[in-house]
């Protein structure tokens, strides 16, 4: 063989011998990344086995739980490129926190139309019905009255104003019965036959009430809960903005010990809030129908979320459809409304409606079916 094939023979088999140590470097370097996430994302759902009470900070770190969900996904197209085969790691790995992801973000592609049902409710932080000022009030009355929500609970509800005398005068006149305690205010077609507030520890005004129906012959317990806020200021808010999008390294880590700072000491209350809850769920007569509802503070992600869907069903995980974002501050997308329900119902469908602007949350509503029908 002449010398200059066989300098090209060598020169190219080099070559080849260098894209491979790159190619398994780099692949080494996809795993070792795509294993470190899969590990952060495992974390986030077994954190919400710990008790926030106990080790608080442990709450901002579930938070993440989405950023290391996308970070997952994007190692499925990478792996397609490089090698195929590994596409099994971030696919087997979000499988095994796969009820987690659908707590998150359920794909009931199925509930988007007209369905059949026995009771619709709806919950809804209305931020006293004045986010925007001007005509909310009168926008949110009509909202809510139109809604044909058989029970209504509304949570920052501003009672004691002479402006509300309309709101409850509409709500009577289309066969409400209504109850007020502290922020909260509760409506039902049913007629109430006892209301209570549930004393609950808080660092601010955050309540509980429970009323009991009359359905018939039998008796429906629902819960009208506001949990306890993260308690973040505007400026708060602003700063976090202002990290997204022009992060520095030491404006992030005094905002990030500043933010988990305030969001575990939140947490905190409401872990305590969420054990005073299932207490009394704990009480109530065996085989009674139940509702819980409220803004919660807190994402499907959760000690509070989780531990409550240890003893009652979610509406919209069974109903819903996305994320379903129902916090409409800028910078927190996140939904920490929730509907949860005893096995006497199923949900045929839930949603965030995102057309009613009055507040900084979104209204969520479910239809919920008798089961066994």
């Amino acid at each position: 063989m002449p010398v200059d094939k066989v300098r090209e023979t060598m020169s190219k088999k080099k070559k080849d011998s260098a894209l491979s140590k790159v190619k398994s470097v780099g692949v080494s370097l996809l795993l070792g990344g795509n294993l470190l996430t899969l590990a952060l994302l495992w974390a986030c759902c077994l954190f919400t086995w710990v008790d926030p009470s106990l080790h608080p900070r442990v709450a901002a770190f579930e938070l993440a739980f989405p950023v290391f969900l996308i970070l997952n996904l994007l190692f499925i197209p990478l792996w397609l490129i490089f090698k195929v085969r590994m596409t099994v790691v971030p696919v087997l790995g979000i499988a095994l926190c796969g009820g987690f992801v659908l707590d998150y973000c359920p794909l009931h592609f199925w509930n988007r139309g007209e369905t059949e049902y026995d009771l619709k409710v709806m919950t809804w932080n209305c931020h006293n019905m004045c986010f925007y000022g001007g005509d909310s009030l009168k926008m949110a009355t009509d909202y809510i009255v139109q809604s044909g929500a058989d029970v209504v609970c509304l949570q920052e509800y501003g009672s004691g104003e002479t402006k509300y005398n309309t709101f409850l005068a509409d709500m009577e006149s289309q066969g409400y019965h209504t109850e007020i305690l502290s922020m909260l205010f509760f409506a039902s077609r049913f007629p109430i036959l006892s209301a209570r507030l549930i004393a609950l520890e808080s660092a601010a005004t955050n309540s509980a009430m429970m009323a009991d129906l009359q359905m018939g012959d039998d008796t429906l317990t629902v819960f009208c809960v506001h949990l306890e806020s993260y308690g973040l200021s505007d400026d708060d808010k602003d700063n976090y903005g202002h990290v997204l999008r022009a992060p520095e390294r030491g404006a992030v880590e005094t905002e990030v010990s500043h933010l988990s700072g305030k969001i575990g000491q939140a947490t905190s209350f409401r872990a305590r809030q969420t054990k005073r809850l299932v207490e009394c769920l704990d009480s109530l007569p065996e085989g009674r129908a139940v509702l819980l509802c409220g803004d919660f503070n807190d994402t499907p992600i959760s000690y509070a979320y989780q531990t409550l869907n240890k003893h009652l069903g979610n509406a919209y995980r069974e109903g819903g459809f996305g994320v379903g974002i129902s916090f409409n501050e800028r910078n927190f997308p996140f939904r920490i409304d929730h509907i949860f329900h005893s096995s006497h119902w199923t949900c045929q469908k839930a949603c965030i409606d995102r057309s009613m602007k009055a507040s900084d949350h979104y209204p969520l509503v479910a239809w919920l079916r008798k089961q066994g029908k």
